[in-house]
């Protein structure tokens, strides 16, 4: 594919990943190729100097000390002495001069226009065919004359030109190996994306979400990508169980109204009853109606507090009056049940929430409350404040929850095996839990079976 499209190749993770790391690799060897060739050069320099210096000394204080024929004598005894030597009069005559035999291309006369003898610093005389280099340091006498000491710099030009071709050698295997490396990195840097890319398509042409990317412990960020994609499957699997789970159980708690609808509608169209029989069929069917669309509405209700998308407006309300006004609410009720309910409260107990739905929060508990509790039981409901919190209990003298559906009765829709002979819609308990966690708050319950049950309510005040 790269090939028939090279554009593709040039914006390809793999390709930028070990083109960056390539000329990271080759400049940085560069630079440590440089610099070490500079601190050899240098070395090669000091050292090369170092012998000539202390080469001209010692002629120095052979002519101080034995005087000039012992200087001449040291001067012409070895004839393969490298050094050019001259001894300069203090009348600028030449005193000794010795060039070595093979100094072809060596010219005296850019030495004796070579400026002041008596400047000690380095100087540079080009041979006659300028191919040569020479370099002549000078040595002033206590007499007034002048030491003058040459060497030719091409044995160390052509030490450091086969150092330069050794490093432009070099050159090849450092990209070869800069490339591989770059190769090596980018595929232990991409195998995660790949991963993450072959379980995206295994989820897309299956459509199952059960896979998980393997976790190599290889890489700490790597492995934290991983385990954030795996965490995010698994999160989407359980929203989509909840999701099968919801509609299946909404499907099922719709089939009866809806069923009781078409059969009171089709038994009314087929009598020939007067005008009261089908109104009372139209009745049953407003009442299931309006069923659905409390289910409906309360699902709705449910994904905007879980969502955070429920309109709430939060006012600052006294706790006291709400719980009173739905002891009275059903207070009717639980006397026809046989059901006392007592309240417990401050008398001023003020919280800033939204009056509506909290009173809703109230209403749903206190109605299970009384709808589970057996003649000559009793509610008790009440409230009071700890610390940054008020807290709200609602507990029941009824039938309890058992300990395996405690966890489920917040689900939606879900009705426990003694719930079935009551009415209702299974969605109260979690439409309470939606609405405090929408108020920053939480729900608690605790039951024993046969000993009743007790749900508190935690808001921050």
């Amino acid at each position: 594919m790269f090939l028939k499209n090279p554009r593709l190749l040039l914006k390809s993770s793999s390709f930028r990943l070990i083109t960056w790391y390539t000329l990271f690799f080759i400049l940085s060897s560069l630079v440590i190729n440089i610099y070490a060739y500079t601190v050899i050069s240098s070395f090669i320099y000091e050292q090369s100097r170092r012998e000539a210096e202390e080469d001209i000394a010692d002629l120095a204080k052979i002519y101080q000390e034995d005087g000039l024929d012992s200087l001449r004598e040291d001067v012409f005894e070895d004839e393969q002495d490298p050094f050019l030597i001259r001894l300069i009069g203090n009348q600028g005559n030449t005193l000794i001069l010795r060039i070595p035999k093979d100094w072809s291309g060596f010219n005296i006369e850019q030495l004796e226009k070579g400026g002041d003898p008596k400047n000690k610093e380095w100087k540079y005389l080009k041979g006659k065919e300028n191919q040569d280099e020479f370099e002549i340091t000078s040595l002033s006498m206590a007499d007034g004359s002048t030491l003058q000491l040459g060497q030719e710099t091409i044995e160390r030009e052509d030490l450091l030109s086969k150092i330069r071709k050794v490093y432009m050698i070099a050159i090849i295997p450092i990209i070869l190996f800069g490339y591989l490396g770059g190769i090596l990195i980018a595929d232990r840097a991409l195998n995660p994306i790949r991963q993450l890319i072959n379980t995206l398509n295994s989820i897309v042409a299956s459509g199952k979400v059960d896979v998980r990317v393997p976790v190599h412990q290889t890489d700490k960020l790597h492995d934290e990508l991983i385990s954030l994609f795996n965490t995010m499957l698994e999160k989407i699997e359980a929203l989509m169980k909840g999701m099968r789970n919801v509609l299946d159980n909404v499907a099922h708690d719709l089939r009866t109204p809806m069923t009781r609808l078409m059969g009171t509608a089709e038994m009314a169209l087929q009598s020939e009853q007067n005008a009261d029989v089908l109104r009372e069929a139209l009745s049953d069917c407003i009442d299931e109606s309006e069923r659905i669309l409390i289910m409906l509405n309360t699902l709705m209700d449910i994904s905007e507090a879980e969502t955070g998308a429920m309109k709430l407006e939060p006012e600052e309300v006294n706790v006291a009056p709400m719980i009173e006004d739905i002891v009275d609410l059903y207070g009717y009720v639980a006397e026809e049940k046989g059901v006392s309910v007592h309240a417990g409260y401050p008398e001023e107990l003020s919280i800033t929430v939204d009056r509506n739905w909290i009173r809703q929060v109230l209403a749903n508990l206190v109605d299970n409350a009384i709808k589970y509790t057996p003649s000559g039981g009793r509610v008790d409901i009440e409230a009071c404040r700890r610390e940054q919190e008020v807290i709200i209990s609602v507990k029941d003298t009824g039938v309890g929850i058992s300990h395996e559906e405690l966890d489920k009765i917040w689900e939606r829709l879900y009705r426990g095996d003694k719930s079935r002979s009551q009415r209702g819609l299974g969605l109260g308990l979690s439409l309470v839990k939606a609405i405090i966690r929408a108020h920053k708050g939480y729900v608690q319950v605790s039951s024993e079976p046969g000993a009743g049950s007790v749900f508190t309510v935690y808001l921050p005040a």
